[in-house]
């Protein structure tokens, strides 16, 4: 039920009432919106689609009309919050707050006005949502039931199943790399402003990023969204011709030239310094790792505490380093999710096994280097779902099962509560019948 701002809508729509609840209507406008973003983010674009994002609607005002009688706070802070937060991230893709305005057709005061109501309805939804749900939880017993439900030639088939969990360790970038990384970047951008060296020769010598140095720096045309925040930024505003002041993004030190701008896309070229890592500084991260290795074999933390408190690998430090680790602590993954290399890691070890760190090249453009150390915790053969193996993926099943019948059962009766309506051009829909049938 996330809102986002209405920028622009390329086609005319003719609006018309097509739901209605208590006093709360919905617009055919509103689901044409939605159907069209949707579409162009390759979901299924055919009426089913539509169908469901009335039903979406219809259950959210439903939400924003229980929560008004029972009276749930609003934060409004936390709405200003959600309201600046959407500003800047729509000003960014648009060229600035100047721009937003622009396209928007109103200042920022008045757009956040505009957007306001549907911020806050959609924090009573989710807060009337999180209620209904609060209380539901899933004893053994229940989970036991669950899995006792269902026939026996219909219980899911798992195959090979790893928990494996990692840390990373990355070398650390020295001051004295920053510093000396900065200052050629800005001798670079002095040679290129006052001697009137040339940006693209400069470029296909100096620049870090190999993949446009041999462009001379050309990255192509590119729109908002494509590149980190700080570049796209600075390339957004740049004038052709122009070269930027240095600017900082994950990835290095950079200076930016704009070659041409067409609509909202801009071809550019650019100059990439990046800090170097020193052996020094890969040594470092290996001593660091032997120690945190240490540290977990006598038992001083395990490594899940380890992985939490030193990996910088962020996709899996939260979960206790494990790879691709599901709900409600089930930390198993199927092997054949696991990459090539991950394979071949875990066949060469012994299940309880913490590996020694090994040097590894990190995905990504920039190609860092890290130590990565595996452990192997358990590693189960394929086979049909039982309670002994497979207690935590029937434990959500059983949860998941359990909060949809929980909002099911709200849904029958506080519909049942208020005056609703449906326009007969949805009466086709299967999933919208109990809340036509309500009238």
């Amino acid at each position: 039920m996330l809102l986002s701002l209405v920028i622009n809508v390329k086609a005319q729509i003719v609006d018309e009432i097509i739901a209605v609840v208590a006093d709360k209507i919905i617009l055919r406008s509103d689901i044409e919106i939605a159907f069209e973003q949707l579409s162009r983010e390759g979901k299924s674009s055919n009426d089913s689609l539509k169908c469901m994002l009335l039903e979406q609607k219809l259950l959210e005002n439903l939400l924003i009309l229980k929560a008004q009688v029972d009276s749930l706070p609003v934060n409004e802070d936390r709405v200003d919050g959600e309201l600046d937060e959407r500003i800047r991230y729509f000003a960014q893709q648009y060229g600035g707050e100047k721009a937003l305005e622009e396209i928007y057709g109103k200042s920022i005061a008045d757009i956040k006005a505009a957007n306001r109501e549907k911020i806050r309805n959609n924090q009573l939804a989710s807060s009337m949502m999180a209620k209904i749900v609060a209380n539901v939880k899933v004893t053994p017993t229940d989970v036991k039931n669950f899995y006792e439900s269902i026939p026996t030639d219909s219980l899911p088939y798992f195959s090979a199943e790893v928990e494996l969990a990692q840390i990373i360790i990355e070398p650390k970038i020295s001051k004295e790399s920053k510093q000396a990384a900065l200052e050629k970047i800005t001798e670079l951008r002095r040679r290129i402003v006052e001697d009137r060296d040339k940006f693209s020769t400069l470029a296909l010598i100096y620049s870090d990023d190999k993949g446009s140095a041999i462009k001379g720096g050309e990255l192509g045309y590119f729109g908002r969204g494509m590149m980190v925040p700080e570049f796209e930024g600075m390339a957004f505003r740049l004038k052709p011709d122009s070269v930027s002041k240095v600017i900082e993004t994950k990835f290095g030190y950079h200076i930016i030239q704009v070659i041409q701008r067409k609509g909202e896309e801009v071809n550019a070229r650019h100059i990439l310094i990046m800090p170097k890592i020193y052996a020094t500084d890969v040594q470092l991260a290996r001593d660091k790792a032997d120690s945190i290795v240490n540290l977990i074999k006598l038992d001083s933390m395990t490594f899940e505490e380890a992985a939490k408190k030193f990996s910088s690998d962020e996709f899996t430090r939260g979960s206790g380093g494990f790879i691709g680790s599901g709900g409600l602590g089930n930390t198993h993954i199927p092997v054949d999710e696991l990459s090539k290399e991950l394979n071949i890691s875990v066949q060469s070890m012994e299940v309880g096994e913490i590996t020694e760190p090994e040097l590894i090249t990190l995905p990504g453009p920039d190609q860092k280097r890290a130590w990565r150390i595996f452990y192997l915790k358990s590693e189960t053969a394929p086979h049909r779902a039982n309670l002994k193996d497979d207690y935590q993926k029937l434990q959500a099943m059983a949860f998941e099962k359990k909060q949809q019948q929980t909002k099911e059962k709200w849904v029958e009766r506080y519909r049942k509560q208020f005056y609703i309506h449906v326009a007969k051009s949805y009466s086709d829909c299967p999933q919208l019948s109990p809340w036509i049938q309500n009238k």
